[in-house]
């Protein structure tokens, strides 16, 4: 199984998502805010922050909105 983020073996169409950035990044396409992610997952809002940041630049997306379909695709790459 390839890590999140891997095409078929003709190489990442970006950096492959951790799976901490994965769970925070699911939880934010759901709709959940950063304190509601922080407390489901156990870890800080700042750090909920920081995992974003790292998901938003590794999909070249600008935020939550497109954070669906963003994952989505990553889902299809596999």
């Amino acid at each position: 199984m390839n890590p999140v983020g891997h095409g078929n073996g003709a190489g990442p169409t970006h950096p492959p998502l951790t799976r901490a950035e994965l769970r925070v990044a699911a939880l934010a396409a759901q709709g959940c805010v950063n304190r509601e992610i922080a407390e489901r997952l156990f870890i800080t809002p700042s750090t909920v922050e920081q995992h974003l940041t790292r998901v938003f630049k590794k999909l070249g997306i600008t935020g939550r909105d497109f954070l669906p379909t963003s994952l989505s695709a990553v889902g299809r790459e596999d």
